[in-house]
């Protein structure tokens, strides 16, 4: 994932401080997010404190849970008057996004996988990121940039693919601005019941929101994110 996330920090240093500040008031705090380095040691030694059955961190004389509440403040993204996101099984609009993604019906289905996963590969979304920088459109680089984080970031689920499930939460935030962040922090809970030491399997869900709700309880105790936290005002 850190190889990922490295390639889009490279794109993410194309916006300037203006197009990063029109970014966060549209997507929240997911550029922050792009630009933490994640402790996979501290990870792996909370996750030891996992208690399956209660769903919370289970310590010596205290509990502990990610709350939707934290996870809104990390994301930066409000939640008063906001709709969660609902998963209505519905087909994706391609329609709908190729009006995103500013690409004729045509185009958008040279870059779109229809056969046994449909979704976008990191390397197409990549190639389109790089050409809207050259025309400066930075409008559509935000959008398309936002669906690669989606995908790559805090739905990590397909190495270097962006997939039909998660395009769609995208467009219902973008569209309908239904809040991601509790499908973020339900997914974050999937990944932890999932989580198997034993047998070598590896963390599927957005580390860095993780780490930062991690950082914001032990911050004294995890090298190097005092200033990270205190930044987001946790």
């Amino acid at each position: 994932m850190e190889n990922n996330l490295a390639d889009l920090r490279e794109l993410g240093q194309k916006l300037r401080a203006v197009q990063r500040t029109l970014f966060r008031t549209r997507y929240g705090n997911l550029l922050g997010l792009l630009e933490v380095q994640v402790q996979i040691p501290a990870i792996t030694a909370l996750v030891q404190y996992y208690d399956y059955p209660l769903r919370c961190f289970t310590f010596c004389d205290f509990q502990l849970v990610p709350t939707f509440e934290e996870y809104a403040q990390i994301l930066d993204m409000p939640i008063d008057k906001v709709i969660p996101y609902q998963h209505l099984d519905q087909p994706l609009s391609m329609s709908t996004l190729s009006a995103i993604m500013r690409l004729p019906a045509r185009d958008l289905e040279d870059r779109f996988i229809f056969e046994d996963r449909k979704g976008f590969f990191l390397s197409s979304l990549a190639e389109y990121l790089h050409q809207l920088s050259e025309e400066r459109d930075w409008e559509v680089f935000r959008d398309v940039f936002t669906l690669t984080l989606f995908g790559i970031m805090l739905f990590p689920k397909t190495e270097r693919f962006v997939d039909n499930a998660i395009i769609s939460v995208f467009i219902a935030y973008r569209t309908r601005s239904e809040s991601p962040v509790t499908a973020i922090l339900v997914d974050t809970y999937l990944a932890l019941n999932l989580y198997n030491p034993k047998k070598r399997t590896r963390m599927t869900c957005c580390l860095p929101t993780l780490f930062i709700w991690l950082a914001s309880h032990f911050k004294e105790r995890v090298v190097g994110i005092k200033c990270l936290v205190e930044s987001i005002k946790l």
